[in-house]
């Protein structure tokens, strides 16, 4: 969630990589290892094709070039999902929602650690 380490990546994209990531949205971004690095750039690829496949998130009034609404929030894995369980088979955790830099942050209390 450190706008300093990567920007660029909104707020919903960035929830939804820190999850498939299995990454805490607190963890610091010097505390980063190889392998969590390898997933962020795996995922990070891996959900903005998905959400450009989805024509984007239309939470309230968003419309892409030809004025239709994205659908990639029916996607969503953390996103604006608070108190639901977690959508992964084997996990009995549920998401969270915390404020972290004044933004609206998203996460599996089970699956990010």
């Amino acid at each position: 969630m450190d706008q300093n380490f990567v920007s660029g990546i909104g707020n919903i994209y960035a929830n939804e990589i820190l999850f498939y990531s299995k990454i805490h949205p607190k963890k610091k971004a010097f505390q980063i290892n190889t392998n969590e690095m390898n997933k962020l750039v795996k995922f990070s690829e891996y959900v903005l094709q998905l959400a450009i496949q989805h024509g984007g998130s239309t939470i309230s009034d968003f419309k892409n070039t030809k004025s239709s609404i994205g659908s990639f929030q029916k996607k969503f894995k953390v996103y604006d999902r608070e108190n639901k369980k977690c959508l992964k088979k084997s996990c009995n955790g549920k998401i969270i929602k915390k404020f972290i830099s004044n933004r609206s942050t998203f996460f599996c209390n089970f699956c990010q650690k």
